[in-house]
């Protein structure tokens, strides 16, 4: 008796356009068993592009809900990863800064201290290592920018850029170097290109040596 009312109660569902998923959800019943039940059921053109249009909503939904879920979880880990680090104690920054001029820092030859990025958060981190565990002044530091000549009217605002994020006047900025070769890399925002900085202490030969010290020193310790 009981299955004889789901499967009327299907029917019925069925004949006013509901969809297999619906309706098996509703009565809590197989998909199999419903399919089998309304096999014979012809949904009319108006009923079949009602459900087409659910589908695709349903998908529509389901995208941003994942989405979402995909956002949450990449905000969670990073703040994970914030709280994980802490703060630096000078030992910390001392190495960091090491480690990041055997990457990026001048490493051929017998000049002077040179370190070229174009991240802004490393520059800053290479500035403060300089103030915080070198004990260079910020008056000593010299900065260039090399830039791509495409972006070559942009010049000013690039240097306002760069001297806001490092703190320095504009009067310890050497003249920029325009690069002269196509850039292969696309920007779909070109005012947020800021090309490379270039971070130099003068008469700085001893200590670019010490510097070489502590990074072999790393080295053996690794």
């Amino acid at each position: 008796m009981a299955q004889t009312f789901l499967r009327d109660k299907a029917r019925q569902l069925r004949n006013t356009g509901s969809s297999l998923n619906e309706i098996t959800k509703r009565l809590g019943i197989p998909k199999s068993t419903v399919r089998y039940w309304c096999q014979d059921i012809v949904l009319s053109k108006k009923q079949l592009k009602k459900l087409f249009q659910k589908q695709i909503m349903g998908g529509t939904l389901s995208a941003e809900k994942l989405r979402k879920k995909r956002l949450l979880k990449i905000r969670r880990l990073k703040e994970e990863g914030i709280s994980e680090i802490g703060n630096l104690s000078r030992r910390e920054l001392f190495l960091i800064g090491a480690s990041l001029y055997l990457a990026e820092g001048y490493n051929k030859g017998d000049g002077e201290f040179g370190f070229t990025n174009s991240n802004p958060k490393i520059i800053k981190l290479i500035i403060r290592w300089l103030n915080d565990c070198c004990k260079i002044s910020k008056d000593k530091i010299h900065l260039r920018i090399a830039l791509n000549y495409l972006h070559k009217d942009r010049t000013a605002s690039v240097l306002q850029f760069w001297s806001k994020a490092t703190k320095i006047p504009k009067s310890q900025f050497s003249k920029p170097t325009f690069i002269k070769v196509k850039n292969k890399k696309t920007y779909l925002n070109p005012e947020k290109y800021f090309g490379t900085l270039r971070v130099k202490v003068r008469n700085s030969t001893d200590f670019r040596r010490k510097i070489m010290g502590w990074i072999e020193g790393i080295a053996k310790a690794a």
